[in-house]
């Protein structure tokens, strides 16, 4: 019997958060007729031993010897996915009601237009404090805080927290770009798929859906980060990297030089959308010389890398054989 659906789970260092997302897969009402793929990105706390030798369910188990980044695994998972769908689910979630899956493959079968669906993903299990309802982002390429908590009316993007895509569509995506190592990559390949519709590059309009009933928790493990989000010179140098990176894509050299220049002088905006607090004068200076100018360097490289097929660049890690199998 082929799978209905293919779960692609990538994981590093998250050895316990990621037993709750697995099983919250495995008690779905179509477990039987999903292909769940996990593909470790090189953790270092027990992870591959525990899927290899303990873990009860039966999973496809893939690893990399290193961290490869959330955009290269999930390429992986695409290629190996054995489904016509592909559900992405972050290592720290866990789907909330036993007919998830199954709602979201209707959903996807019952509009044509529709090529790709997702959940209300929140911080806590009574749904009082929201993760991303609908995704929306701004011109500027953050996070529309206001409506991503409040809307899921025709969203921008799709969260990879949890999502189910049409591997078709994936592929004629390219993947995901492994220019963003650290989130973004959602963004990113959600508008690529609007934005080729625009220009008729599919059949239809592509269109995203929130499923209504469909809930994720996202509990944002501390653990199995490349850095911590408080960390202000890291994230914030991959935060603008990437964000800036994606107005370049959508918006052109031009669009991105507005933005680059106009950053600076948004730190108090920029610090309480990403950091949800404000920013420190040392920290508003390194922003201010720092980030637009190494933004700029780094145009010559994206224009040649934009359009890239990302899929078939990506490297696909080893098989894990399992304890048993």
């Amino acid at each position: 019997m082929s799978a209905q659906c293919s779960v692609v789970i990538i994981t590093w260092n998250r050895r316990r958060e990621l037993e709750r997302a697995l099983d919250s897969v495995f008690a779905q009402t179509i477990a039987d007729e999903l292909d769940v793929v996990v593909i470790d990105n090189g953790s270092t706390d027990g992870t591959v031993e525990w899927l290899r030798d303990e873990y009860r369910h039966p999973v496809r188990l893939f690893g990399f010897r290193r961290n490869e980044g959330a955009s290269h695994g999930r390429n992986a998972g695409i290629k190996l996915a054995k489904s016509d769908f592909v559900c992405f689910l972050d290592s720290d979630a866990e789907i909330m009601g036993h007919d998830a899956i199954e709602r979201c493959l209707k959903a996807l079968q019952q509009s044509p237009s529709v090529r790709a669906v997702g959940a209300s993903i929140w911080f806590d299990r009574g749904r009082t404090r929201a993760f991303c309802l609908g995704g929306y982002i701004t011109r500027d390429g953050h996070f529309d805080q206001k409506r991503t908590h409040s809307e899921t009316t025709d969203p921008d993007f799709l969260s990879t927290c949890f999502a189910v895509w049409e591997k078709k569509l994936l592929m004629e995506l390219r993947g995901f770009d492994p220019w963003y190592f650290w989130g973004i990559e959602d963004m990113d390949i959600s508008l690529r798929a609007r934005w080729n519709a625009r220009r008729g590059e599919h059949v239809g309009a592509t269109r995203y859906e929130i499923v209504d009933g469909v809930h994720v928790l996202h509990e944002m493990a501390g653990g199995g980060r490349h850095y911590q989000p408080d960390d202000f010179s890291a994230a914030f140098n991959a935060y603008e990297r990437q964000r800036l990176y994606l107005v370049l894509a959508y918006g052109g050299v031009g669009e991105v030089l507005r933005v680059a220049f106009a950053s600076p002088v948004r730190m108090d905006e920029i610090g309480a959308g990403v950091w949800q607090r404000k920013l420190s004068p040392k920290e508003k200076l390194k922003a201010f010389f720092l980030y637009p100018a190494a933004r700029l360097l780094a145009l010559p490289r994206n224009i040649f890398d934009i359009g890239s097929n990302h899929i078939a660049a990506s490297p696909m890690p080893a098989e894990v054989t399992r304890t048993g199998n």
